[in-house]
């Protein structure tokens, strides 16, 4: 057993094996669905270079987020994520800074954003068990697109302690978020309904607004939780759309399933990054350790319903989160010590600005009031 565990928390410290691939993709033009249940490309679905005002990636993310129709926030990350890889806009600028974030996303006048419990279950709703799902699908993505773009403009003032290639990759996420939510609008529009005609939540951007001053609570709380949860309920949701006979739903839920399984790895990639950087022990074992521990610490303040399951193991394990970050018999570990250093990336000014962030998480670890 205890062999058994160390060969799980190996496979869990490798990144995960499609990381790269995923990070040398093409632009990705696919952003309709097909009559094959596959994604296709459309002749007007190419990042148009509208470069010419030269703003940065950061000032794109405020415009984004600040952008209430659902259509034109998708089509404005493509373009966005899309003047990056071709290097026609930087990511930041002296001018930065996170208190322009919007410190809420434009949202259409419908749905009405209702608390969870107020939302109609699938066997009440008006929209039928199927457009139901697809709806709250498409709730998901939407607020997907904003969660990755406020990501990408709220930490943007400390680039240089992050490196860029932390904005790169949050960027690509929010342009495979935005093909994810034209795919859902689409099928409503296809099952005959529009986006909105079903009470929603807000409990997603509630996540972001608790992470919005430290990077690696929302490392924690968005793609390693969030996201991981949706890798949990992606299985069981296609079952169910198969069992309402709704095959194309079932097939777009699968392939954004297995997308967000490469969204949920960024994450952990990162949050290990980041923890890492706190801490001085080179050994693997004992830093995985320590990101399990701290996730955990975040977890429990400020999501502690997280913490149980039923969880979606093989697929949390493809990403590169161990069940010793979440399952219930980890709470039981031992204490994890911390040695607290700077990033060793180029700026100094930003590395110390981001440990500044991250005291607090280093007094969870270590029992210090003084960091």
């Amino acid at each position: 057993a205890d062999g058994a565990r160390r060969r799980r928390r190996a496979r869990s410290r490798a990144q995960w094996d499609g990381l790269e691939r995923w990070r040398e993709k093409a632009l990705d033009a696919r952003r309709a669905w097909g009559d094959g249940d596959e994604p296709t490309t459309t002749a007007d679905a190419r990042a148009r270079d509208d470069a010419g005002d030269a703003r940065t990636l950061a000032s794109r993310a405020r415009e984004i987020v600040a952008t209430a129709c659902p259509r034109e926030k998708a089509r404005l990350s493509h373009v966005a994520y899309g003047l990056l890889v071709r290097g026609k806009i930087d990511i930041a600028d002296a001018t930065t800074r996170a208190s322009d974030m919007p410190t809420r996303p434009a949202r259409p006048a419908r749905p009405r954003l209702v608390p969870p419990k107020e939302v109609p279950s699938p066997k009440n709703s008006p929209l039928g068990a199927a457009a139901h799902a697809m709806h709250t699908v498409t709730h998901i993505e939407l607020n997907a697109i904003d969660l990755a773009w406020d990501t990408v403009g709220r930490f943007a003032d400390l680039r240089g302690a992050l490196p860029d290639q932390f904005f790169v990759d949050f960027a690509h996420v929010a342009d495979d978020e935005s093909r994810h939510l034209l795919w859902c609008l689409q099928r409503l529009e296809e099952l005959g309904v529009a986006y909105g005609d079903v009470a929603a939540h807000d409990v997603l951007w509630e996540g972001c607004e608790a992470t919005r001053d430290d990077p690696l609570a929302r490392l924690a709380v968005v793609p390693c939780m969030q996201e991981a949860r949706g890798l949990d309920a992606g299985p069981r949701l296609v079952e169910r759309l198969v069992g309402h006979g709704d095959a194309r739903s079932a097939a777009i839920v699968a392939r954004i399933s297995e997308e967000e399984i490469g969204h949920v790895a960024v994450g952990a990639t990162w949050f290990r990054t980041v923890c890492a950087a706190l801490g001085d022990d080179d050994d693997d074992a004992r830093a995985d350790d320590v990101a399990a521990a701290t996730f955990r610490a975040y977890i429990q303040r400020l999501a502690p319903d997280a913490l149980r399951g039923p969880f979606n193991h093989d697929d949390r394990a493809r990403a590169g989160i161990d069940p010793s970050w979440y399952a219930a018999a980890a709470d039981a570990s031992a204490d994890v010590a911390v040695q607290r250093r700077l990033f060793t990336f180029d700026d100094p000014r930003a590395a110390s600005a981001l440990r500044a962030r991250l005291r607090h998480v280093v007094a969870l670890e270590t029992g210090a009031r003084d960091a």
